[in-house]
């Protein structure tokens, strides 16, 4: 890994030029199925099961914590509860109506549908990306139940297939690929990096991401704060959906997740390794190099010189426009149906929304602040009532 690049822009540009159809060293091909598969010499499946041969069931994994008590990152044991609880029941679902989805088979059939319908008009930028607009592999990467090859190869012959239709039309599934150089970024990234991933300081590639002061959720001062962002009771609506979504599902979208973390670290300037665990902890779809790349990245301290901090309440206005994905996991918001409400319940008097973590108006752009300054809300055209408060 000596001599890659440390910043993202430059690493995918290299990329491109090393796999396009001039370069020496292109995309390797498939690799093809083995004839049979044998245990590895000298392995012993006891050596990672404690002993008795078998695999640990999530039960059993979290009886510890459960039984005793014992917190985890800090947190409430009904939080813990509920988390556990939430995948309990994702699984027996899936196990009773035969819907497995982490096998290798499940895999390819997810890859094959999704580019022969979904891929080309998904709106991956979207805060609810449940309807087909999000390919739904990175499980399958974290799992290796699907290569990042076999992604590469397959969208390569989805968009070749199109070309020869002839009709001139942009493919637009190569976003896929391209999603795939993201990914060996932070893959490589933390390979190259080793412990110093985990480190607090992080890998600043810049002056200005050097002696960032962090707050330390364990201090009395910040410990309320953090369990508020960590189980869903910021009261922004955005962050608290996804937050909510995450410990229900295990998954929650790209665009949510970068909103989250800008929150935690860029407002309430807790230590962002606090997050990246708790993401650990909650995320179907875990990897080391992407979970713990992307908070470096988007707290300040990582692979990027920019500085990104993003408004949420913007940011929803902008991706959820009608509110749906708020009031799909926020009950005190699911029959509103006003949107300048939803995106604004502390000014309408909405239970549950008297004490925001943070001040709202930190979490809009300075263009929407002057909007709703000048004309008592962010929407160009919305569906206004009497109760809102001066």
């Amino acid at each position: 890994f000596k001599g890659m690049s440390r910043i993202m822009g430059d690493f995918r540009k290299a990329a491109r030029s090393s796999s396009s159809s001039s370069a020496t060293t292109p995309i390797r091909s498939i690799l093809e199925k083995p004839h049979c598969l044998m245990t590895p010499h000298g392995f012993d499946v006891k050596n990672l099961t404690g002993g008795d041969g078998e695999i640990p069931t999530l039960e059993k994994l979290m009886d510890f914590f459960l039984s005793t008590g014992t917190s985890i990152l800090g947190l409430e044991k009904e939080t813990i509860e509920f988390v556990v609880n939430s995948a309990l029941e994702r699984r027996d679902f899936r196990n009773q109506n035969n819907n497995l989805i982490h096998g290798e088979m499940q895999a390819l059939d997810r890859l094959d549908s999704f580019l022969a319908d979904g891929c080309s008009t998904a709106d991956r930028s979207l805060a609810d990306v449940s309807d087909n607009n999000s390919s739904r592999l990175s499980v399958h990467l974290a799992l290796g139940t699907l290569s990042p090859r076999t992604i590469y190869w397959k969208t390569h012959g989805a968009m070749v297939f199109h070309d020869s239709d002839g009709d001139g039309r942009e493919d637009n599934r190569k976003w896929l690929q391209s999603h795939l150089e993201m990914r060996d970024f932070f893959l490589y990234t933390a390979f190259a990096s080793g412990d110093k991933l985990y480190q607090q300081e992080g890998l600043p590639v810049s002056k200005k991401q050097i002696g960032v002061e962090w707050n330390n959720p364990q201090d009395d001062i910040h410990t309320n704060t953090w369990k508020r962002w960590a189980n869903g009771s910021t009261q922004l609506p955005m962050v608290d959906a996804a937050m909510r979504e995450l410990m229900s599902t295990g998954y929650c979208s790209n665009r949510v997740r970068q909103n989250v973390a800008s929150v935690l670290t860029k407002d309430l300037k807790l230590d962002w390794r606090v997050g990246a665990e708790w993401f650990q902890f909650l995320l179907e779809d875990h990897c080391v190099g992407a979970n713990y790349g992307n908070w470096l990245y988007f707290s300040g301290v990582g692979p990027d010189p920019k500085n990104r901090h993003f408004r949420t309440i913007s940011q929803l206005k902008r991706y959820d426009g009608e509110g749906e994905y708020v009031k799909k996991w926020i009950p005190a918001l699911a029959n509103v149906e006003d949107i300048e409400a939803i995106l604004r319940p502390w000014d309408f008097d909405i239970t549950g929304f008297e004490s925001s973590l943070v001040d709202p108006s930190s979490q809009l752009t300075w263009q929407d602040l002057q909007f709703l300054k000048e004309n008592r809300q962010l929407m160009v055209n919305p569906t206004i009532d009497n109760s809102y408060k001066e």
